[in-house]
């Protein structure tokens, strides 16, 4: 049997032995070590020697590649993000100083705004440094679009300027500026008796055609579409391009200031037209309101259960008329349940003649009634008297103008059933606009 002396022998030699391979193992470690210094200082790869060492941490030892060999690749660089020729434009819109000296200030063409050049040409020139020298985001190019098309420029090729081909742009898309053979928009001049005027194309613009674009909703779209117009505007006062129509463009400018203010009120009121107080009378009496709500459901065939679930469906959407309501409604026009309609009045133009009590600056409910006189567009001897909440009031100015739908009771008392535009003091008509396409059926 083996002795305690023979184990404690036996454990003293096997970690003498542990030492002795592990202190071996050390001394080639730090031999394979000075090696590859020796062959990275020999090979003129000192610089490289120290980002060996650091991608070589814990590698093994007694691999059949040297450790040299598998670390001598150089790291690959990282391939630099092409900026944006976008990059440090100006915001469109963006007010800018006189003076202010553009990226992209190059002109590929000799005095390109000299008077003795037609006024299309130079029109079409000065869009195309804007729309370079400016970053404009997809609304704000909506709007732009949309006023340029207005005034008579079509996107496009440019006539004077070539044809675009594949090899004008550069790999992201972007129109080179070194190539400068394309212009993306074009002034319709083909007609001899086309008329250029700055000031009607702003006010028609703005405070018509505009607002009839199902396509700009939002009150942003609202805010921004003067300040385009108006930036615009100035730009070509900046470089001169129309000196012959100085004029003309000061008067669209004092249009466009109007309408950075009036704009955002008509978008304001028209999402809370024509207020709580007339879609109650259009609930009650007659009008879109009340055929929303009342509408028959005999179509189909609905049991009384049913029929029960579609009113109930119809007071969520609607809301309900509670009594408080009705005896509001019943001290302004009488007995609600013995009113009824008498005259309607669909499809119809009116301004504003006069707001009472408006911007008073007392701190009234949101909700009192506030008397409104509109007379018809066309007729201004008509005058229809309606009442507003005063939250809606507070952003209708004298002169706006409306398309509304208005119904007559027998007591006198006229109501607004609808609404469906509201537009600024400078209302203009569009001559070229079909009448059909501006009224609602």
């Amino acid at each position: 049997m083996e002795s305690t002396e023979d184990r404690v022998q036996y454990v003293n030699e096997l970690i003498e032995s542990f030492r002795e391979q592990e202190a071996q193992e050390d001394a080639d470690r730090e031999n394979s070590q000075t090696e590859t210094e020796a062959q990275s200082e020999k090979e003129g790869e000192g610089a490289q020697k120290g980002g060996d060492q650091n991608n070589n941490e814990g590698m093994p030892n007694g691999l059949s590649t040297p450790v040299n060999v598998t670390s001598s690749e150089k790291p690959k660089k990282k391939k630099k993000k092409k900026k944006s020729k976008t990059a440090g434009l100006p915001e469109a819109g963006t007010e800018l100083a006189d003076d202010y000296k553009e990226k992209y200030n190059e002109d590929v063409l000799e005095n390109p705004y000299d008077p003795e050049r037609p006024l299309a040409q130079r029109v079409e020139y000065a869009i195309w440094k804007y729309r370079k020298n400016h970053r404009f985001s997809e609304a704000k190019k909506n709007i732009f679009d949309s006023y340029l098309r207005f005034g008579g420029i079509t996107t496009g090729p440019n006539a004077f300027m070539g044809r675009a081909t594949g090899g004008d742009q550069d790999a992201d898309g972007e129109a080179d500026w070194e190539a400068a053979k394309i212009g993306t928009d074009v002034v319709n001049d083909d007609d001899e008796e086309l008329e250029v005027n700055f000031t009607e194309v702003a006010q028609v613009y703005l405070g018509n055609t505009m607002i009839r674009e199902a396509r700009f909703i939002g009150l942003q779209d609202f805010i921004d579409a003067p300040v385009l117009v108006d930036a615009f505007l100035r730009y070509l006062q900046i470089r001169n391009v129309c000196p012959e129509y100085a004029d003309d463009i000061a008067r669209a400018r004092a249009i466009v200031d109007i309408a950075k203010v009036e704009l955002p009120m008509c978008k304001r009121a028209s999402t809370i037209f024509p207020g709580e107080f007339n879609k109650v009378c259009g609930v009650l009496f007659q009008g879109g309101a009340q055929e929303a709500w009342f509408e028959e459901a005999s179509w189909l065939q609905a049991t009384s259960k049913t029929q029960k679930l579609i009113d109930d469906f119809k007071q969520d959407a609607v809301g309900s008329i509670d009594e408080a309501t009705k005896n509001r409604i019943s001290s302004i026009v009488g007995d609600y349940t013995q009113r009824k309609v008498v005259e309607e009045k669909d499809n119809l133009l009116v301004k504003i003649l006069d707001i009472a009590d408006n911007n008073d600056g007392s701190e009234e409910d949101d909700n009192t009634l506030v008397k409104v006189i509109l007379v018809d567009y066309e007729d201004p001897e008509v005058k229809y008297e309606v009442l507003l909440e005063r939250l809606i009031t507070k952003d209708l100015r004298k002169g706006f103008v409306m398309m509304t739908a208005m119904n007559k009771l027998d007591t006198g008392i006229w109501y607004l059933d609808r609404a469906w535009q509201i537009m600024p003091t400078f209302f203009m008509e569009d001559d070229c606009l079909d009448p059909e396409n501006f009224f609602h059926d």
